[in-house]
Order: structure tokens, then C-alpha cells, then sequence
């Protein structure tokens, strides 16, 4: 059993790290399958210091015969404008989201994966519903090295809903929405190093989900144990104080 004990995250949509997969926002596959029946862990996301504004979640999942199932519960960061935070007297639903994935081809270093991301159903006053926002239909190929004591896996893919360009801060709040299905292209990688070795070694992590840059850290713990770090969104710390992420 693999267990996430905490991440400290800058800035997201969904709780990052609450997937299937190493990665921190896009899907994973790999040639071989995990080595562990299941993984559960939570994280934390914090989105603001002051006012103090931040997110969290667990998750668990499984992969069994070229299939991935995860299941997730998260409750999202207030998006209220900063200026507005500390009057604000929005509270976000909590949700609760499933993953579906099919290894379908495996051969040498590369494979591919199709399945489902985020179904999210939110407990919200009207009862549950399904955010047809974030659920992504997704496939994913990745091919992985190994150059000398590093290991990476690289990975490209295409999907739906979640993945598609979005931005949380409205400029025009009397424009219509828009219509017609969202989808777009993610990218990432990981790379494996020796340090602690003994314990699986240090991950690093980057990838682009379709709407910013991520990175990571994935530091072991023991050889089941890890701590994942990260900040999410990147490209848009200039405007730290203007947004929530």
C-alpha cells in the first residue's frame, strides 16, 4: 500500500494528486502494471495565505488485468475574487469523483490507454449531480527510457471536458457561456532518480493537463510510503494576488 501523507499545492481546479497514477493532474500509463494491488492517500491544496483559502481530498485505487479504477472525495477552495474572501459566504460542495481506465496496447516501452477522468458528482443543495464540466473521455500514450541509474516515462495525450482550455476568473460576467464540447491536448513526464534508491527513489514530475503547467516532487517516505509535493499552475504566479489559482 502505497499512502500520499500530504501535498502542499499552489493553485487548481480539482485537487491535484487524487488520481490514479503519479502523476499530479493528467492520467498515467505504463507498460507493466503497478506493483500494488491498491494506493490510498489525501492531500491539501492551498490556494491563498491571506485571506487563508485552501482545498483537500482523498482518493483510492486499483489496477488489475489492464484496468484502472480510482475513486476520489474532495471539497474545492472558495472561488470567490481574493478581494471578496473574507465576506464571502460561499461554501464548496463536496465531490465525489471516478476514474475508468483500459490499458489497451502494451508492446516494448510504449503503451496506451483510453477511459474515463472525473465523473464528479457534487453534494450540493439540490442533491447530487454530475458535473458534466469535468468529465473527460481521454487517450494516453507513453513511452518510457532508461538513461543510465534515471528512469522516465513520458506521456501525450488527448481528451474532453476538463482538459480543454478554461480560466476561472470571469471578466465579463454578462457574456454568454460557452458552448459545444470542450477538449484539448496534455503532455507530461516523470523522471525516476537514485536518490533513495533503497525506497523506489525521488520522482520528479512536470506536465501541461490542458491548462497550465504543474510540477512535482514525489519523495519516499519508506518503500511504501510517500510524500508528494507540488505546485500547480505555474505560469500564472504573477497574478498571485489578482486570482484564487
Amino acid at each position: 500500500m502505497s499512502v500520499i501523507l500530504f501535498s502542499t499545492l499552489f493553485g487548481a481546479t480539482r485537487v491535484a494528486y487524487l488520481r490514479p497514477g503519479p502523476m499530479m493532474k493528467i492520467p498515467f500509463t505504463s507498460v507493466g502494471q503497478s506493483p500494488y494491488l491498491f494506493t490510498a492517500g489525501f492531500g491539501s491544496e492551498l490556494h491563498n495565505f491571506s485571506p487563508f483559502n485552501t482545498a483537500g481530498g482523498a482518493f483510492i485505487s486499483m489496477e488489475t488485468a489492464g484496468w484502472t479504477f480510482g475513486f476520489s472525495t474532495a471539497q474545492g477552495g472558495d472561488t470567490t475574487r481574493i478581494a471578496n474572501l473574507e465576506v464571502s459566504t460561499y461554501r464548496p460542495p463536496v465531490e465525489f469523483g471516478f476514474h475508468l481506465q483500459r490499458r489497451v496496447f502494451s508492446k516494448n516501452n510504449v503503451s496506451f490507454s483510453v477511459g474515463l477522468q472525473d465523473i464528479v458528482f457534487e453534494n450540493n443543495t439540490d442533491g447530487f449531480s454530475l458535473d458534466t464540466k469535468e468529465l473527460s473521455f481521454f487517450g494516453i500514450i507513453s513511452s518510457q527510457k532508461a538513461v543510465g541509474n534515471y528512469n522516465t516515462n513520458m506521456f501525450i495525450g488527448f481528451g474532453t471536458g476538463g482538459f480543454g482550455a478554461i480560466d476561472t476568473v470571469q471578466v465579463d460576467e454578462l457574456s454568454a457561456p460557452p458552448t459545444g464540447t470542450n477538449a484539448g491536448v496534455f503532455a507530461g513526464a516523470i523522471l525516476n532518480t537514485p536518490y533513495l534508491e533503497k525506497w523506489g527513489g525521488v520522482d520528479i514530475v512536470g506536465e501541461f493537463d490542458g491548462n497550465g503547467i504543474n510540477v512535482g516532487l514525489r519523495i519516499p517516505l519508506t518503500s511504501d510510503y510517500r510524500l508528494n509535493l507540488g505546485f500547480t499552475h505555474i505560469e500564472k504566479l504573477p497574478k498571485w494576488k489578482e486570482r484564487y489559482w
